[in-house]
């Protein structure tokens, strides 16, 4: 998994952030520093997650439609004032799409059916942080993109994680191979707010968000959704 640096945290925004990286095990770190996460996700996420595959997996397909859904709402609103953002915004709806198709397969494979959408309390939370500190002079499309790479990051942070603990082989190569994705939508979103408002001003705001996620994905109750 490869990032562009001009995307990534400088160095010195980590250095607070030491003993809550110093938790993540040596494989999870590299992907940490790499998204600007400043935590690793608790350990009884992971146990909540492999215990019950149709809850996971039926949040999951929710998940890649709400992430269609966000970039196309994304498009209505800003592609006047942001025309940059047609063509990425546009095939990244897609790809969200086909996703979701992909996992509605795996649970179509095993038997289940797909659930009712649950809320989604760690995106709400983010996305209530971000405007929290909101100032006036900047515009909420930063705030709305630097959110939905943090999203992205994490998501792929816990794709590496059922990669590597899922019982099921099949699914462990299923979530390797969307973690790659997610780190890619990761980069995008960056890449888009740096062409959109400046690589300084990301940076710093990417910095602050990393800030609120860390304290925001560190309270339980960790269920096994997605988010959760």
């Amino acid at each position: 998994m490869h990032l562009s640096r001009d995307t990534r945290l400088d160095a010195g925004t980590t250095r607070g952030n030491g003993s809550r990286l110093a938790r993540a095990p040596a494989s999870l770190l590299i992907t940490l520093l790499m998204l600007s996460l400043l935590t690793p996700t608790n350990p009884l996420w992971v146990e909540a997650a492999c215990a019950d595959l149709p809850t996971l997996l039926s949040d999951h397909a929710h998940c890649e439609l709400k992430a269609a859904q966000s970039a196309l709402s994304l498009l209505a609103r800003y592609a006047g004032e942001f025309p940059c953002l047609v063509a990425p915004l546009g095939a990244l709806a897609k790809e969200e799409t086909e996703h979701f198709t992909m996992v509605h397969a795996q649970l179509t494979a095993r038997g289940l059916g797909m659930g009712l959408p649950a809320s989604d309390g760690y995106v709400t939370r983010l996305a209530a942080a971000a405007r929290a500190d909101h100032h006036a002079d900047r515009s909420p499309l930063m705030d709305k993109i630097l959110v939905a790479a943090l999203i992205e990051a994490r998501s792929c942070e816990r794709f590496q994680l059922l990669s590597e603990h899922l019982p099921d082989a099949e699914l462990r190569k299923f979530y390797a191979d969307l973690m790659t994705s997610e780190a890619r939508h990761f980069t995008l979103f960056s890449s888009l707010s740096a062409e959109c408002f400046g690589r300084a001003e990301t940076r710093a705001r990417l910095a602050t968000l990393a800030t609120r996620e860390a304290e925001i994905v560190e309270h339980p109750p960790f269920g096994p959704q997605v988010h959760g």
